[in-house]
């Protein structure tokens, strides 16, 4: 019998990432992380980790067995209060971050309580530097705060409000590499509509040690094209839809809880000090009869999954308590108990059921997995909590006031019953994340919700095995169709097409059924998905508004775009080749061209109704010309929204 790790990739990742000293074999690190799970239990879980059915995430996978060798969390990932608007709070958050880092875990900050640039302050200084300034401070403690190798990761937001939208919006592209974070603007409802109804909005903040007000008036849609065309350029910031986040999840009737950012991949937003373990199963392993007459999805087993699933991580919640890097994040746990279920090989699923992802026939699929999903969550909730109590700050009428809880109470009356009965032990359930490591642990599968990415690829040896070379790698269930068919793994991707014409990537995936996937699966989700719609290089800054429109109008709580041959993708390793498809085309003979530049860096190739009338790289709608600094802000807040593009 063959087990995912018996394959290469998969040896390599455990030999890098995960072996503790003295491991060298599989077993010993499956025997390890199940160590942490008490009696009957233990043996179920060590046989889901062997047979690829489930799957803790890295920080688990890595920190299982730690106790008394490393300080490590066993927590994935951190949610901090927004600084307060002084000095102190700044740099306290500051160190909170470097706490957390030095633990293995990722931190998510909303940075919109800090005062906008050129506003008033009672020191040496006179005026303030902005909230912007200090992502730099943030940064840089995610660089030097090594995780076994690689940096911490951040992810910073700003509110849709706040004057220094602007600035935020095109850090990245201002030569500010900010390498340990991934950035988000939260747009709420109020943004979104004056966007779609293409009306004004007031960017606003009063800072109240002086009692200045700050207020600007802007076109929203102006702003919301300017953000997508960003996007286009370089594939940062994302968006999160604020009023979304917090008002559809278990914890909506809780008035004290208040999310405040999501992780860094954006699948578990969170109150201030909460902390997330994460794991997901594999939807492929779920499949009976792959490529057969008559796939189908083995609910019994796959209900059993989750529910073994969320006990597993509430097991993992409690193991860890001591080695949580905050006081605070102790408190949040006896609180909220808060944990994220996801899934991956969602795509591979959808290959071994013969269904184009993206057709209506897959949204159907995944809109009834996540339904039994949903459920089978909150009966293992529900019965841990009749067991061994609810989360500390449950309280039924609260639950009840959840727009998920008044749904279950249509979908199955006696759960909802007995969840009024016996409360729940979690106060957060599922979470999609993009198990990008795990995924391929587990056996090259495809990454939480995403289609497949390619059908094969070239790739090199992991770059911690100290070996040199390269090999072909078939999705998993591209390789298991090909054989299932007796075909040889010779077959080019056109050719696996041709024959099997619902094996499609990503890039195969219209964006508008990209996002309508996203939206079936968030119905049935407490928390939150990783989601990125990749699109080719051809794509326009009007795909992208279309995508983020239609997002916030199905329900999505937040995605991210990431167009092939973006600047972004330069930085992460593009080959020099691409760097020209990247920059965009030159202007042709008889475009018009930047009076400020001569038309260097100027893409040509967007539609016409993104180009005014008067077109210069000062003006709001230009592209990025990278020939001199900015003007300095001179106080008045008068500025155009468009002066950052000319550098």
């Amino acid at each position: 019998m063959e087990h995912w790790y018996d394959n290469e990739i998969s040896r390599g990742i455990l030999a890098a990432k995960y072996y503790h000293e003295g491991e060298t074999t599989p077993q010993q690190f499956i025997d390890r992380v199940s160590s942490i799970f008490k009696g009957d239990f233990r043996e179920r879980m060590k046989k889901y980790i062997t047979d690829g059915d489930f799957s803790p995430a890295g920080r688990t996978l890595y920190a299982a067995g730690s106790r008394g060798k490393f300080k490590v969390s066993m927590s994935n990932c951190y949610i901090l209060p927004s600084p307060e608007d002084n000095l102190e709070s700044i740099f306290h958050s500051n160190y909170e971050i470097a706490r957390i880092f030095s633990y293995g875990g990722g931190i998510g900050i909303n940075i919109s309580n800090l005062r906008p640039a050129g506003s008033r302050v009672h020191n040496v200084a006179r005026t303030s530097t902005g909230a912007v300034s200090f992502m730099k401070i943030f940064n840089t403690t995610g660089e030097v705060i090594s995780q076994n190798g690689r940096r911490g990761a951040q992810m910073v937001g700003l509110n849709c409000s706040h004057p220094d939208i602007y600035e935020f919006l095109h850090i990245k592209q201002n030569e500010e590499k900010l390498s340990s974070m991934n950035i988000s603007i939260l747009f709420t409802d109020e943004f979104m509509e004056a966007v779609r109804d293409d009306k004004e909005y007031t960017l606003r903040f009063h800072v109240e040690s002086t009692g200045e007000n700050i207020k600007r008036t802007i076109r929203a849609r102006d702003f919301f094209r300017e953000f997508c065309e960003t996007q286009w350029d370089w594939g940062d910031p994302g968006a999160l839809f604020s009023d979304r986040l917090n008002d559809y999840h278990l914890l909506a009737g809780y008035d004290e809880y208040q999310i405040e950012i999501t992780n860094p991949c954006g699948e578990f937003g969170g109150n201030a000090y909460n902390a997330c373990n994460l794991g997901s199963i594999n939807l492929y392993n779920m499949i009976d009869d792959k490529f057969g007459n008559a796939p189908s999805l083995n609910e019994e087993k796959f209900k059993q999954a989750v529910y073994d699933g969320i006990i597993a991580l509430d097991e993992i919640v409690s193991y860890g308590y001591e080695t949580q890097p905050l006081d605070e994040n102790r408190t949040c746990i006896d609180d909220w108990r808060s944990l994220g279920l996801g899934l991956f090989g969602v795509a591979d699923a959808l290959v071994a059921m013969k269904l184009a992802y993206g057709s209506r026939e897959a949204s159907a699929f995944m809109e009834n997995v996540m339904k039994i999903m949903l459920l089978s969550a909150l009966r293992s909730s529900c019965d841990r909590a009749k067991m061994k109590g609810t989360f500390g700050r449950y309280r039924r009428e609260a639950t009840e006031k959840s727009p998920i809880i008044q749904m279950v109470k249509e979908l199955d009356g006696g759960l909802y019953e007995d969840i009024r009965t016996y409360g729940l032990r979690n106060g957060t359930l599922l979470a999609i994340a993009p198990t990008g490591t795990i995924s391929l642990l587990m056996g090259s599968f495809s990454g939480g919700c995403e289609p497949l990415y390619k059908i094969s690829y070239e790739r090199s040896t992991h770059k911690m095995e100290e070996v040199n070379g390269s090999f072909r790698v078939y999705a998993h269930s591209v390789k298991d169709l090909l054989r299932y068919h007796h075909l040889p793994l010779t077959l080019t991707d056109d050719e696996i097409r041709e024959k099997f014409p619902w094996v499609i990537e990503s890039h195969d995936v219209s964006f508008m059924d990209r996002v309508a996937m996203q939206a079936v699966m968030q119905k049935y989700v407490d928390n939150s998905i990783s989601s990125t719609v990749n699109l080719k290089n051809d794509a326009t800054p009007e795909d992208i508004y279309d995508i983020y429109l239609a997002a916030w109008e199905s329900g999505c709580k937040g995605i991210t775009v990431f167009r092939d041959g973006c600047r972004r993708g330069n930085i992460l390793g593009v080959a020099a080749k691409e760097e020209e498809k990247a920059d965009g085309p030159k202007p042709a003979e008889g475009q018009p061209v930047c009076p400020e530049c001569g038309g260097k860096n100027i893409r040509c190739r967007r539609p016409e109704w993104w180009r005014p009338p008067q077109w210069s790289c000062r003006s709001a709608a230009a592209w990025w010309c990278r020939t001199q600094s900015p003007p300095a802000y001179s106080g008045t807040r008068t500025r155009s929204p468009g002066w950052q593009r000319c550098r």
